[in-house]
């Protein structure tokens, strides 16, 4: 797990030169990468990345003819957190030279992104200077997509394979949402011929989710688009039928609320007082 970084603390002096400014593209590159990633990354000294596919590697380059893509390692070689590894290791020997990097990341660099969270704190460690862009994730491309709005029903957001291995608690009345469900229990990267795992793994997503739910409810598993031009993929899926489900390695899966959230008659007294609370929008 990731931990809050404190960026007032360094086990070594402040470096001068050497800075690491770590962005994301956004799931649709150039159109989803804000002005200032953008700027971080034309000013950079040097520009290292690790992106999703060719377009977005090619459009960076447009930008950085020098950029140079950081070390992946086949998807049946080392586990992804040795792959993790190599990556930030690649950072900091480029911002060891007191240059200034910029680390670019596919979608939101602080989402899903593990060597981009510990490149930021081994560089606040060793006394450069480091900090993160915000940029927009899947999660942001689902709520437009999908029309869901977290202030009206809540959200509840968890990696699959985390929500059930430690048991997230979540209730039908609440929207969830699952990522990354195509790599249940898979310590690497995607791959396209783990088919009898993929399965296995979805099928046990649908029983513990049954268990909650009607068999029969309707979930949507998502794909957000990676380009302008294109629709988000959208498909509606019986829990009962999830280990038959289409899905890739970047598929979340949204299961709407069962049922709406009964209201707690006593709390709303004593929230609400006379009725003054009334304009609030709670609806009884």
């Amino acid at each position: 797990m990731v931990q809050p970084i404190d960026s007032a603390k360094s086990t070594l002096e402040q470096h001068d030169g050497g800075s690491l400014v770590v962005v994301g593209t956004g799931i649709q590159w150039a159109g989803q990468t804000t002005l200032a990633a953008r700027r971080a990354i034309e000013a950079a000294d040097r520009v290292l990345f690790a992106v999703a596919d060719a377009g977005t590697a090619g459009w960076l380059r447009s930008l950085r003819a020098d950029a140079v893509s950081l070390r992946y390692g086949a998807s049946d070689g080392p586990p992804r957190r040795e792959i993790y590894r190599r990556m930030v290791d690649d950072i900091l020997v480029e911002l060891r030279r007191d240059v200034r990097v910029c680390a670019v990341f596919y979608g939101h660099p602080g989402v899903f992104s593990t060597p981009a969270h510990e490149a930021v704190r081994r560089a606040r460690c060793e006394g450069f200077s480091a900090r993160m862009l915000a940029g927009v994730s899947f999660l942001d491309c689902l709520f437009a997509d999908l029309g869901l709005d977290p202030g009206h029903e809540g959200c509840l957001a968890y990696e699959a394979t985390d929500f059930l291995l430690r048991r997230r608690p979540f209730d039908v009345h609440t929207p969830l949402v699952l990522s990354q469900i195509a790599l249940i229990g898979n310590p690497h990267v995607f791959e396209a011929r783990a088919t009898g795992r993929i399965r296995r793994g979805l099928a046990v997503l649908g029983e513990v989710l049954c268990a909650r739910y009607p068999s029969s409810h309707e979930a949507i598993v998502y794909d957000a688009s990676t380009h302008p031009i294109a629709p988000p993929r959208i498909v509606r899926q019986r829990l009962c039928d999830l280990a038959d489900a289409p899905v890739n390695d970047v598929s979340t899966l949204y299961v709407p609320p069962a049922e709406a959230a009964p209201i707690d008659r006593a709390m709303w007294e004593r929230v609400a007082g006379d009725g003054g609370g009334r304009s609030a929008g709670v609806v009884a």
